[in-house]
């Protein structure tokens, strides 16, 4: 890895690690600013509303539909991992496509294996999460639809900690699921890694704040 390589990555790994900072900081002072923050205050009401008002139709759908989202993203991140594997080990030289756009990087061969791992580790990583909220989603499609007495309050607690927990972990799914994507530009090139992070960080703020 040369100079210029190493300070994009350097580049790209604060771009990248000094938004998601701003981000945590910006969801605990203004929760009702961010989506990920308003979005946590709504499924609790959500959770709530249907418990207590037993809207058990409702919560069977929404929840499916949740479950069906997380297994499509699961099954998509673990394929393109696994065709990335067989990208690294069935081809034995690097494709000149990726030597004509990369300027002033290394072209290293060890290089390019770390960044297909890197790609394969991202990816995996997400998988795990939407696999996660899946198994949330799961207990909960049978514990929302439970009967509530009149001091049922602390069970509601809980649901709404586990939709917590599955929201959290299907967030993470989909933000390693971004996070491939200037990996993969990191292919052709540190410079396309840079530019990729610096595109991802401006379309991230655009989502995540309401404003």
């Amino acid at each position: 890895m040369n100079l210029f390589e190493l300070v994009c990555l350097s580049a790209s790994v604060a771009l990248l690690g000094g938004y998601y900072l701003w981000l945590a900081i910006e969801v605990r002072r203004n929760p009702q600013c961010t989506v990920i923050g308003y979005s946590a205050i709504k499924r609790r009401d959500w959770v709530r509303s249907v418990m207590t008002d037993r809207r058990d139709i409702l919560a069977v759908q929404t929840l499916r539909n949740w479950t069906m989202a997380s297994s499509f993203l699961a099954t998509t991140a673990i394929l393109i991992a696994s065709g990335a594997l067989h990208f690294l080990t069935a081809i034995p030289d690097q494709p000149q496509l990726l030597h004509q756009l990369n300027f002033l990087g290394s072209v290293h061969p060890t290089l390019l294996t770390a960044k297909l791992f890197a790609i394969v580790a991202t990816l995996l990583v997400a998988f795990f999460n939407f696999a996660v909220a899946i198994r949330y989603y799961n207990h909960i499609s049978i514990e929302i639809n439970v009967p509530q007495p009149q001091s049922g309050v602390g069970d509601i607690a809980v649901v709404q900690r586990m939709m917590d927990r599955g929201g959290r972990h299907y967030t993470l799914g989909m933000r390693f699921f971004y996070l491939a994507v200037p990996l993969a530009l990191w292919l052709f090139g540190a410079m396309w890694l840079l530019l990729g992070s610096a595109v991802l960080c401006v379309a991230l703020y655009a989502m995540d704040h309401l404003g």
